[in-house]
């Protein structure tokens, strides 16, 4: 059971970087309406929203707990983020997708127990599809000479890899898109990679660069949200999009070795090509 009491829980600056499709961010404000947090400060960063709809309801949200920044050139997520955490009052910053959906009330404040802990990097969530099943439990350095979400697709339920994703654990990275980290440790290695990671990769990039200052990365299963994932950008199937990947997984690949070298945190005897845990053969 997790002990300390809630008003002895730090500000957390929430960051939402959003772009029209209010039928996501409308249910990921309402959830943070739900949330039971003593301190938090809502930072939505909008990236050119043209839907009037959506521009009503930002103009709408309430100034005293909600704060509307406007970054309307292209898109890159750490750009965005890295605005709102330069404007953010908050001694601990939550990175949070659009299209994050809660479950519960105590979500934030159970990462927050162990993103104050002073050995602690990036914390990530238990990260759901719709359908229930694992989209997030940590990520694996590695996977396909990248890095890949673990145990994505399992049933929660399920045994799985000796009920690993069921466990707080330290991991080697965590997805930003639901990540909380000390604003002073993310201001120490000056953030996000705007050049080299604008759209993929950049969490990892982040979390590894925090886990070589002795800040490793925590994952927090306790703490279950819905992730409609690449629900709000898509995915990068189209030429241009195709290529950035491209370039962002060489820039992983030539920064952190992800092409030769083993997740220390994943047993050299798994299969490199699969996030469900399976021996190689």
């Amino acid at each position: 059971m997790l002990q300390g009491p809630a008003s002895s829980l730090p500000r957390v600056s929430v960051i939402i970087p959003t772009r029209n499709r209010l039928d996501l961010l409308k249910v990921c404000i309402e959830g943070l309406a739900r949330t039971d947090y003593p301190d938090l400060e809502v930072i939505v960063v909008d990236n050119g929203s043209d839907d009037p709809a959506a521009l009503a309801y930002l103009a709408g949200l309430d100034p005293a707990r909600y704060r509307v920044l406007r970054d309307p050139g292209p898109f890159n997520y750490s750009r965005l983020n890295n605005y709102a955490a330069r404007e953010a009052t908050g001694e601990l910053l939550c990175l949070l997708n659009n299209d994050i959906e809660m479950l519960s009330s105590d979500w934030l404040a159970i990462m927050v127990r162990q993103a104050m802990r002073p050995e602690v990097g990036a914390v990530g969530a238990q990260l759901l599809y719709p359908n229930g099943r694992i989209q997030h439990a940590g990520v694996v350095m590695g996977i396909c000479g990248g890095a890949a979400h673990a145990h994505r697709l399992l049933h929660p339920d399920s045994e799985g890899y000796f009920y690993r994703h069921a466990l707080p654990q330290f991991v080697s990275a965590v997805t930003a898109a639901c990540l909380i980290v000390r604003r002073a440790s993310f201001e120490a290695i000056g953030g996000l990679d705007e050049m080299n990671f604008a759209v993929a990769f950049n969490d990892v990039d982040l979390c590894m660069r925090l886990n070589a200052k002795g800040w490793q990365s925590f994952y927090e299963p306790r703490a279950k949200l819905i992730h409609h994932e690449s629900v709000s950008r898509g995915k990068d199937r189209d030429p241009v999009g195709a290529a950035r990947m491209r370039r962002e997984l060489a820039a992983l690949q030539t920064m952190w070795h992800t092409d030769r070298e083993i997740d220390p945190y994943h047993h050299p005897q798994l299969n490199r090509f699969s996030e469900s845990f399976v021996v190689r053969i």
